[in-house]
């Protein structure tokens, strides 16, 4: 049985070039990394929409943690009341639970003054190691918070079932 309804898609996938990704743990990181992409018809890299303002919310709650924003040559804006969280690089000592508890908080925070009844959808990437495997990989969430609470959930376990 799948935990997740069909709005909702969660996906961890491994990353075929991760030379990028190499080069910032190379570089003894720790924390976040903000990484500007690619996004359809715009040239250059682009940084989404909610990049600034989570990066000030993470600064400002979690100051011990190390959050680095990579400059990009456009911002994308977006009207409506999804969340399009930034592509993230995880460096070693920040794992991916511990960050989607914290967009999870983000968004919490975000919805406090909404009307009954609204939701918006939370899009998320963050790329990772994988230590076990050795390997890179991506995580891609998009849905609603009960679903990226599910996710949670479901990493929690399978690293309690690990030990």
């Amino acid at each position: 049985m799948d935990i997740f309804d069909d709005k909702e898609s969660c996906e961890v996938v491994i990353v075929d070039d991760d030379k990028e990704f190499r080069d910032f743990l190379h570089s003894s990181p720790s924390g976040i990394a903000i990484i500007p992409e690619k996004y359809q018809g715009c040239e250059g890299l682009v940084l989404k929409d909610n990049a600034g303002d989570f990066s000030k919310w993470l600064r400002k709650n979690k100051p011990e943690l190390n959050v680095e924003v990579r400059k990009a040559d456009k911002r994308l804006v977006l009207k409506s009341n999804d969340f399009w969280i930034p592509l993230v690089f995880l460096a070693q000592d920040v794992a991916l639970p511990f960050y989607l508890n914290l967009v999870a908080n983000y968004v919490y925070d975000r919805m406090k003054g909404a009307l009954r009844g609204e939701k918006g959808r939370i899009h998320l990437e963050a790329i990772y190691e994988d230590k076990q495997e050795g390997v890179v990989k991506k995580f891609r969430y998009e849905g609603d918070d009960d679903g990226l609470q599910k996710a949670i959930k479901q990493f929690d376990l399978n690293k309690f079932m690990d030990k």
